[in-house]
């Protein structure tokens, strides 16, 4: 008998672009006190080395200071309401990608920290990408514990992976001792996480890779 196996996959960054959303919350609260306005291009490259959006706007601007307590309050009201949360966009065809390791005998399942499982369920409807996973996670981010983990561990088994943009996704396979694949789609880079090993360009070339691997050993199309 084959042993059931996982593919947990994020949401915001490998399978949604999330920049065009960030960087919309930033441009509309900056617009409440100033005509400045940033490069989108330039903020995305600031961003992914790991400035905080405080930071990106006094280099940019070379002048405007924010308060860091009344932005981060705005932040938090805005960033997952439906209005902002329609500005993200698909990376590539996740649909067909999730065929792909579903081909490989995986469930494929979206892992995401949300806080608003509602909004989240209107934005996978609204991308009409909701069907192509077998099961939707939403676990609350929780300061110091790694909620991934805490999931993934009731289900675990060797055969799991796990995909996604940030040092979250990357720990939980350490720690789990399963695969874990970074892509590069995300808000902060590689580099700047310290991470070498494993790492795409997108979640469609972390499977392609997937696929070749287990071509490569002799299994195909979860057999």
């Amino acid at each position: 008998m084959t042993m059931s196996k996982t593919a947990y996959i994020d949401f915001d960054g490998t399978i949604v672009d999330v920049f065009p959303r960030y960087y919309g919350i930033l441009a509309e609260y900056l617009r409440g006190f100033t005509n400045e306005s940033l490069d989108f291009t330039k903020y995305k490259k600031l961003k992914r080395l790991g400035k905080k959006d405080h930071v990106i706007v006094k280099e940019l601007t070379e002048e405007i200071e924010i308060d860091i307590d009344d932005y981060i309050k705005f932040k938090r009201q805005n960033l997952e309401s439906f209005t902002w949360l329609s500005k993200d966009i698909l990376i590539g065809n996740p649909e067909i990608t999730n065929m792909e390791l579903k081909r490989l005998g995986y469930n494929v399942v979206l892992l995401t920290q949300r806080n608003n499982k509602n909004n989240l369920i209107k934005q996978l409807d609204f991308l009409s990408i909701k069907d192509s996973f077998d099961q939707i996670v939403m676990v609350k981010p929780e300061i110091g514990k790694n909620v991934k983990v805490d999931h993934i561990i009731k289900h675990c088994n060797s055969n799991d992976i796990i995909i996604g943009d940030s040092i979250v996704e990357i720990n939980a396979a350490h720690l789990l001792n399963i695969d874990g694949y970074f892509v590069e789609t995300g808000l902060f880079s590689s580099e700047v996480l310290g991470i070498r090993e494993f790492v795409f360009d997108n979640y469609k070339s972390a499977v392609d890779y997937i696929l070749n691997k287990n071509v490569e050993g002799g299994i195909s199309n979860g057999i």
